[in-house]
């Protein structure tokens, strides 16, 4: 009996002792969460309290950022889209002209025998023509029958310089000067009485009228056919 009358005093002793530790506490200031929420929103930014364990996390204030000082003059690119690159100066575009073939070379045995008797008949014929015009000394028809480019040689005073030289007009002091000296004193005296016995095919419209004179093939003229007829022309003379 004794011995619960002491338990009973002791857990009254406990009971007192407790309650005054309380009344202690009561009387203390206690710092909650919500209020050392607030004192560290003041000294460092946005505070999660959690209540759970009474674990407090700082979180970095939010809208916090960096100032960095502008380093100069910011240059704002142009949006993106189309550029257009121009082409250096100077630059040539060349055009490449298309390859064209080349005329295959004229082979005279190409040249059947009637188109040979049928150009020969047609110049035979041109100078009987001819013929009858250097015997009239039609000067200015005869000069129709001249390609222009012979024209000009036989008349250039180079040419005819040197002809003067030759011994048959040298003989008689004749010292040509133009195209008409020419045919007065070289073309009537020696081809009034051409005669064509064989032809020549340079080209296809390119034909030497040659004559026969004692077993000797002289050249009589180098004719080529044009729109406008058979013309003279330079021997050798390039077109």
């Amino acid at each position: 009996m004794r011995e619960y009358k002491f338990n009973i005093a002791l857990f009254a002793i406990i009971i007192l002792t407790a309650s005054c530790t309380v009344s202690e506490s009561q009387n203390t200031p206690v710092t909650t969460g919500h209020q050392l929420g607030s004192e560290i929103v003041e000294s460092v930014g946005t505070v999660k309290v959690v209540e759970s364990v009474g674990t407090v996390e700082v979180v970095e204030p939010a809208g916090t950022a960096e100032v960095v000082e502008p380093a100069g003059t910011v240059e704002v690119a142009e949006p993106a889209g189309t550029v257009e690159v121009a082409e250096p100066a100077g630059t040539v575009k060349t055009a490449v002209a298309p390859v064209q073939p080349e005329a295959a070379e004229f082979d005279p045995v190409s040249v059947t025998e009637e188109v040979y008797q049928e150009v020969k008949q047609d110049l035979f014929d041109f100078i009987q023509d001819l013929n009858s015009i250097i015997r009239a000394r039609r000067y200015s028809v005869w000069a129709q029958h001249l390609d222009e480019d012979y024209y000009q040689y036989i008349n250039s005073q180079d040419y005819l310089q040197e002809l003067s030289k030759a011994e048959i007009l040298a003989t008689r002091k004749i010292v040509l000067e133009n195209a008409y000296d020419y045919f007065m004193y070289v073309v009537v005296p020696s081809h009034s009485n051409d005669r064509v016995d064989e032809i020549e095919f340079v080209s296809e419209n390119r034909i030497k009228a040659i004559t026969i004179n004692k077993g000797v093939r002289v050249i009589l003229y180098d004719f080529e056919k044009t729109q406008n007829g058979w013309k003279i022309v330079k021997p050798n003379l390039k077109r």
